[in-house]
């Protein structure tokens, strides 16, 4: 039987860490990031071990491990406790001496210490990654029927219901001839928007794509349900999944909803559990060696709050990991005799590809003097080097030629150096700006709000207002969002401060460089730059501007590789001509001051202000889900006994999240105004999707907790 560790840490590349490094042990894994949700979760759940960070919030680990011991099951767990900061020998000996810890290890951790505690810890009953895998595949057997949720279900029926979209496909093939790895290259390449559809016998996939990176995925296939996955990842047990289905179906609510209010699991893991269920649908994709496939750009992706952020290039990597050795020599063996050159496109060649440093070392040696056969035969491991290359290939970061490379531009490329801040990077080949969506607003049972119903439910709550996000500590604006604000602001920052540089200041050279140095500085700038760098789900705003970035360093390589458009403006130069900074920056920049405003004006509760404030930023910036948030929020604040100003506020809040499915407070203000309306049910599904955005929005938890303890109540009432 597996051994269960808490692992509790707020840091999320600590956390994911020790989680791989565990789970790749045999360990179960049960990650929190804060002190109340590590004490739930050993209350609720048989943990045999607690590796227990110190300074995490709502309280540190020192109250967490007092509070554990003095439960029943807490006297005698082994704890361990981590510090980066902690590090005295006072501390040590008080945590040893005061709450019994194990030990006590500094981070960066030692991991060969940690695993020569937990292996002196467990001894006989240390346990094997061989039964941890075969608990998996035991779940997986199971038929999906008793952990397939009503909103699974759904979902079943809306992939059948859709297929319907892709009858005038653009493009349609088969699987056979061209695998899913490659398809997922040809999208990236393209940057396509739009959707496929892959069939296999009964079974229907549609990935949906953004600009070339897969985003969401649906399938008509019960056994990746939601609750099948947690269950499988021992995130939450069977009898848990059970009841919160039962009650789900009565209440209506969302699975993850009622899971977080039986105790059962954290919103932060919910929000990872939905993340491992995309990641499900979409691998398996990979194991398909035959099946069709459909191409419809027309068709769009449905409003999602989580979506598959990692890079295509990555995904690619993962997918073909799954890949038999010998499926992959059956793809290798046919270009045994050809060389493999690095992709002369810094777009393609420098995609993200998560390599580690042994693997970006081997993709160093792919210089283009290298056969196929002399790379596969260099005495590397095979489980690995067959599936980084055909993934390689897959991905179109190399390709192979008849004849070997022997051009400097390849060698120059193969050793740049990592750049020193990777800032996020742009998505090349800029597109208008499409106009913002129609607004499609939420429905209750079926029938959309109309507008007799809003002035009835008017009427009789009396324009109730809603609990105001305006107090001088209030945090209007959502995490995701604040990260964005602030790309948003330093790309556009960066592209004035380029704009008044001349391409040569653009690129770090001198006036009288080489070619080979211009092409290995623009090189490093374009791996620095590269489109991978930006998370795929950046809105439309932020990677209009990240394209306008990367423009300027290509067009600065462009003029100066070629020698009369370089002597042409380096004549310009001289002459005194300068470049100007775009009208479209100048329009992010002012918008975001504006929209600052427009926050002070709301935390005033200067309504119509902050409502003019914000209607400006939009008109300046049409993309920025954001701001037509923050707009549809203040309209609704301004009159809320109007019937105009409901409806006004709900379209402009669902045209925010058609921009943008991640703002958190979009999905939180159409919550509250539900709740003033009285539409209890749909208040709380706007409230459920704001902690799916967000775990940590605060006002969507309290919002849940408070309509879940007036339903108990009632209940309870004769």
């Amino acid at each position: 039987m597996s051994k269960t560790i808490l692992v509790v840490e707020d840091d999320k590349s600590v956390q994911k860490m020790l989680q791989e490094l565990l789970e790749g042990e045999g360990f179960r894994v049960v990650c929190e990031k804060d002190g109340e949700w590590a004490l739930r979760s050993y209350e609720s759940k048989p943990i045999d071990l607690v590796l227990l960070d110190i300074l995490i919030p709502v309280m540190n680990g020192f109250q967490v491990a007092e509070r554990i011991r003095k439960l029943p099951q807490g006297a005698g767990v082994p704890i361990v406790m981590l510090s980066g900061i902690y590090r005295g020998v006072n501390h040590r000996e008080e945590a040893r001496r005061k709450y019994g810890v194990l030990d006590y290890l500094d981070k960066p951790l030692e991991i060969e210490r940690l695993l020569a505690i937990l292996r002196e810890t467990f001894g006989a009953e240390y346990p094997s990654p061989v039964a941890a895998a075969a608990e998996r595949r035991a779940v997986d057997s199971r038929s999906p029927e008793s952990f397939a949720s009503p909103d699974s279900h759904a979902e079943t029926e809306d992939v059948e219901a859709r297929e319907k979209d892709f009858g005038r496909s653009v493009r349609r093939g088969s699987l056979a001839e061209r695998s899913f790895a490659e398809l997922l290259a040809d999208m990236y390449r393209e940057k396509a928007d739009g959707a496929l559809l892959l069939r296999r016998d009964k079974v229907k996939k549609i990935v949906y794509f953004k600009s070339g990176y897969p985003t969401f995925i649906k399938s008509n296939l019960l056994n990746e349900c939601l609750g099948k996955v947690m269950v499988r990842e021992r995130m939450i047990s069977e009898k848990d999944c059970e009841e919160s289905i039962r009650r789900m179906k009565e209440s209506k609510r969302q699975q993850g909803t009622v899971l977080i209010d039986m105790g059962s699991i954290s919103p932060h893991n919910l929000q990872y559990a939905l993340e491992l269920q995309l990641q499900a649908k979409l691998f398996d994709l990979f194991d398909w060696e035959d099946g069709e496939f459909q191409y419809n750009p027309a068709s769009s992706a449905p409003p999602a709050t989580i979506s598959l952020d990692e890079t295509t290039a990555a995904l690619i990597k993962q997918g073909v990991l799954r890949y038999p050795l010998a499926r992959l020599q059956r793809l290798l063996d046919r270009a045994l005799d050809r060389y493999v050159v690095p992709h002369p496109d810094p777009l393609f060649r420098f995609q993200d590809m998560g390599l580690d440093p042994g693997e970006e070392r081997f993709v160093g040696r792919l210089d283009g003097t290298l056969t196929l056969r002399q790379i596969l035969d260099l005495g590397l491991e095979q489980a690995r080097v067959y599936p980084l290359v055909y993934a390689l290939l897959a991905a179109g970061m190399v390709t192979l030629e008849t004849a070997a490379s022997g051009g400097q531009e390849v060698a120059a490329a193969a050793d740049l150096p990592a750049p020193p801040r990777p800032p996020p990077v742009p998505v090349r080949g800029r597109s208008a700006s499409p106009e913002p969506p129609p607004a499609a607003g939420p429905e209750d049972d079926g029938e959309r709000l109309a507008t007799d119903r809003i002035t009835t439910r008017l009427a009789e709550t009396g324009g109730v207002p809603v609990p105001v996000l305006s107090g001088p500590d209030a945090p209007l604006a959502s995490n995701l969002t604040a990260e964005e604000r602030s790309l948003r602001e330093q790309l556009a920052r960066e592209i004035v401060e380029l704009k008044k540089r001349d391409h040569f200041e653009v690129l770090g050279v001198s006036k009288n460089a080489s070619m080979a140095e211009i092409k290995k500085a623009y090189f490093a700038l374009a791996k620095q730059y590269h489109p991978d760098r930006l998370y795929a789900g950046a809105s439309i705003e932020v990677r209009n501007l990240a394209d306008e970035l990367f423009n300027l360093v290509s067009h600065a390589h462009d003029v100066l590789t070629d020698d009369e458009r370089r002597r042409e403006y380096v004549k310009a130069l001289t002459s005194g001509q300068k470049s100007g900074v775009s009208n479209e920056v100048s329009k992010i920049l002012t918008a975001e001051g504006v929209f600052q405003q427009g926050e002070a004006a709301l935390r005033k509760r200067e309504y119509a202000r902050a409502r003019e404030l914000f209607a400006e930023a939009s008109h300046l910036c049409p993309d920025e889900g954001e701001f037509r948030a923050f707009l549809g929020w203040a309209t609704f604040q301004s009159d809320p006994k109007s019937e105009e100003a409901v409806r006004v506020a709900r379209d402009q809040l669902s045209q925010a999240i058609s921009l943008n499915p991640k703002i958190d407070k979009a999905y939180l203000f159409l919550g509250y105004i539900y709740k003033a309306m009285n539409y209890r049910e749909m208040a709380e599904h706007e409230f459920e999707k704001a902690i799916q955005c967000n775990p940590d929005c605060t006002e969507a938890l309290r919002e849940l907790r408070l309509i879940n303890l007036a339903r108990q109540g009632k209940k309870r009432s004769p």
